[in-house]
């Protein structure tokens, strides 16, 4: 059972390699035929097996022998130890969380390709969530709200601090439309965790770059996604 799970999550993460690369530049990624990047080839069915077909073309496009992003065969992988961790911790029949894990992480791909946080995904995200919480629907939404307030006031004492944002409000939302799917102490954590995970990036590439400022714009929202992922896989309670 596991194997398949495992194997749904890589045709899944494929899928939304596909989604969070196109739908950034603004094409098509309902209709349009995958194409290799370099040599604009359409490829074949058996190039485009999750993992496998990685592998055996060695990370090369068959028809120009150009690399092929990591990114895809890490992607794939990612999501097949996800699904297989939410049937293994939670159930097998968990769809909810298998969505969670799916869109948390479209969330993430994107904001790293764009530096902004898709709102039609957050949008997705709450209406499944507060569905899921049908029977607590007013304790989701005050956790949604109290989590906007609590976020939108970092956000602006971050800016007025350091002159400039410290991350977006995207973001914000994002930590917001997470409440249906956690308590408030485990929004809390995950704002924090978030901050530690991005914090640690940060000095790490300093201290490698060997620079004392940072230039560079920072998608903030995968850092979330990491966050959001582990407290819900492992039901990290903090207070």
């Amino acid at each position: 059972m596991l194997f398949i799970i495992g194997v749904i999550g890589a045709v899944i993460g494929s899928f939304v390699n596909v989604v969070s690369v196109r739908g950034t530049k603004g094409e098509d990624f309902v209709h349009g035929r995958s194409y290799c990047p370099h040599c604009h080839h359409s490829l074949h069915a058996l190039d485009l097996i999750p993992i496998l077909s990685y592998l055996f073309l060695r990370g090369k496009c068959r028809y120009c022998k150009q690399p092929i992003s990591i990114r895809y065969f890490i992607v794939e992988i990612i999501f097949s130890i996800l699904f297989c961790l939410v049937a293994y911790l939670k159930s097998p029949l968990e769809i909810v969380g298998y969505f969670f894990c799916t869109i948390c992480m479209l969330i993430a791909l994107m904001d790293f390709d764009s530096y902004e946080v898709d709102l039609r995904l957050l949008f997705i995200l709450a209406i499944v969530g507060l569905y899921n919480r049908m029977n607590a629907v007013e304790e989701a939404i005050l956790s949604m709200m109290i989590g906007l307030v609590l976020y939108s006031t970092v956000y602006g004492v971050g800016k007025w601090i350091w002159k400039e944002e410290v991350f977006g409000m995207g973001d914000v939302y994002y930590l917001t439309t997470l409440g249906p799917f956690f308590s408030l102490s485990q929004i809390l954590f995950i704002g924090l965790f978030s901050f530690v995970i991005g914090g640690g990036v940060v000095i790490s590439w300093m201290l490698l770059t060997k620079r004392n400022k940072l230039h560079e714009k920072i998608p903030f929202a995968p850092f979330i996604s990491i966050s959001a992922l582990l407290t819900y896989l492992f039901s990290i309670q903090w207070i």
